[in-house]
């Protein structure tokens, strides 16, 4: 190889991690064309099911249902009356019949969820789906659908916090080692039964654990950051969840897993 060739490979080398990083995160800004084609196929589904129009409830900037206020009595979804003490097969058919309807007001389809679990309680079912866009797991609150139906087949309740499929890298710039080590010597506040603060320092390796790698969305200003992250345990009987960013080693938040 000669002496030009070598230079090439590694000028381009030493400047793809920083085109990457300059490019990251890729960020979900409010768009007016995003609320109205929301608000369309909200007022189309209230149409279709003989309901009165109501301004929709919107979460901003992924502007999803957030829920169905306004909305008075629930919207009939599912024509048979689902068992009131099973997971009925034709009541989750009906459920992604609908989704698969208005998978352009909920943000997805029925090949990009996975069904999480039926939960039945006082005649209603509450069904969550979680989202499947992604390589990893969404996290932070966000990438799932809830949706409640009463003993009837009506949805009463709904809260749609998937998010748009955007431009991420799918492999760490950060080694998971690199983004442990990052945390050792970071001290973590509580307040005690007291109401008194105490501190919890992290003072090696053992004390951390790697979990994976997941989607970490973060509201900044006035956008919603896309994060690749490393999730990692922080401590052992009291222990921090803390997400450090994947691509630029930042810590991104830190959440405690304990109650005082």
């Amino acid at each position: 190889m000669n002496l030009i060739a070598l230079s090439f490979i590694l000028a381009f080398a030493l400047q793809a991690p920083a085109t990457q990083k300059q490019n990251y995160p890729p960020v979900i800004v409010d768009s007016n064309d995003n609320r109205a084609s929301a608000e369309r196929e909200w007022r189309r589904l209230l149409d279709f099911y003989h309901i009165p129009q109501t301004p929709p409830d919107l979460y901003p900037l992924t502007y999803r249902l957030r829920s169905l206020l306004g909305v008075q009595g629930g919207i009939k979804i599912i024509n048979l009356q689902p068992a009131a003490n099973s997971t009925d097969i034709a009541l989750l058919e009906g459920v992604k019949s609908f989704i698969d309807r208005w998978r352009d007001l909920i943000g997805a389809d029925p090949s990009s969820i996975s069904l999480v679990g039926v939960v039945a309680s006082d005649g209603s079912k509450r069904i969550t789906y979680r989202e499947t866009l992604y390589s990893v797991p969404i996290v932070g609150g966000y990438g799932q659908l809830t949706i409640v139906l009463d003993a009837a087949g009506r949805l009463i309740q709904m809260d749609d916090r998937f998010i748009p499929l955007v431009d991420l890298p799918t492999q760490p710039a950060i080694d998971r080692e690199v983004a442990a080590r990052k945390l050792i010597g970071r001290s973590f506040s509580y307040r005690d039964i007291s109401g008194a603060t105490q501190q919890v320092k992290i003072g090696d390796r053992s004390d951390l654990t790697v979990k994976h790698l997941v989607v970490l969305p973060v509201e900044k200003g006035k956008g919603l950051e896309i994060h690749l992250a490393w999730e990692i345990t922080a401590g052992k009987s009291l222990s921090w969840l803390v997400y450090v960013d994947a691509i630029t080693g930042e810590e991104l938040r830190s959440i405690q897993n304990f109650d005082t």
